[in-house]
């Protein structure tokens, strides 16, 4: 089964996993400076948007990073909407504990896909003689990957919308397979790791200052990407200005960039509030949904400028 839109998860069907086995061979994953775990879905799936049989991380931010499991579930519901790929998430506990976190689906090793494994972009980088870091990368090089300049522009005007400022070397890849020739054969995997994102780390205290509109503005403003055009760029891209930059640069990727952040309020409002109505130890709450919403609405419009919509 590819990578794709699951069944919605229902406000009452947080995923626990307590019963569910951790992954035997890889139960921790492998890069990134947070702990993750690796578990197996039980078979028969508990519910309709889970894959029985099939892996899923689960993470679980804690204090002032709490936030980041409904910036990854929220950030996946509006790819959805705007056509991009991105690995389902969905609100979990861990085992035992019943601690909140978010599930991720393993976006490779489906029943009855080819055998893929993922290179993270800074392997890549190296690879190719790139002199790189994880503080930021750049997005010169395409190493003949297909379709790799609309995926840049889908994903430069995704991580726009949602404010994420965290798509360094790790957090971007590519699937490589065996190719019939002997060769191999290397796409673009899905925009993953999206909880760096939507002000998850503006407080309960400060939201209705940052929902101001003068104050919300100083905040998109200040969002950046985690790299910039070239590897000698001294700071990394701000996020509007970026994409403005890579659509002239690549004008034939303009309105594939503009349909990206063309999602319209009553969509932002339905996801929104729909987060505030499910039971959850980390509450989103109506004053968060708020922010989130005005964020979104405001990055919509600035961006759709920018990009002569």
């Amino acid at each position: 089964m590819p990578i794709g839109p699951r069944i919605a998860q229902g406000l009452d069907e947080v995923v626990s996993l307590d019963g569910w086995e951790p992954d035997e061979d890889f139960p921790f994953g492998p890069l990134g400076a947070k702990a993750k775990r690796i578990f197996i879905c039980p078979t028969p799936a508990p519910y309709g948007f889970l894959i029985g049989g099939h892996r899923y991380i689960f993470k679980e931010p804690e204090g002032s990073k709490a936030q980041q499991v409904w910036s990854e579930v929220i950030a996946y519901e509006i790819a959805k909407l705007v056509h991009v790929e991105v690995p389902p998430a969905f609100l979990a506990t861990g085992p035992g504990n019943g601690s909140p976190g978010v599930l991720i689906e393993y976006f490779y090793g489906h029943v009855g896909d080819p055998d893929r494994r993922l290179v993270h972009g800074i392997e890549r980088l190296q690879a190719r003689g790139f002199q790189t870091d994880l503080r930021r990368g750049s997005l010169s090089g395409s190493h003949k990957v297909p379709h790799a300049g609309a995926w840049w522009a889908q994903t430069l005007a995704f991580d726009s919308l949602i404010g994420n400022t965290d798509r360094h070397s790790e957090n971007w890849g590519f699937l490589v397979e065996p190719s019939p020739d002997g060769g191999r054969h290397l796409s673009m995997a899905p925009a993953f790791d999206n909880g760096t994102s939507l002000g998850f780390i503006v407080g309960d205290r400060q939201l209705a200052d940052f929902t101001k509109p003068e104050r919300l503005g100083q905040f998109i403003a200040n969002g950046h990407h985690h790299f910039g055009w070239t590897s000698g760029d001294k700071g990394s891209g701000q996020h509007v200005a970026l994409c403005r930059w890579f659509a002239r640069q690549y004008p034939s990727t303009q309105a594939l960039m503009r349909d990206t952040v063309n999602i319209a309020d009553s969509e932002v409002d339905a996801v929104v509030v729909r987060c505030v109505g499910t039971r959850f130890p980390t509450v989103f709450s109506e004053q968060r949904a708020q922010f989130v919403a005005a964020q979104l609405k405001a990055r919509r419009e600035e961006l759709l400028n920018a990009l002569g919509a």
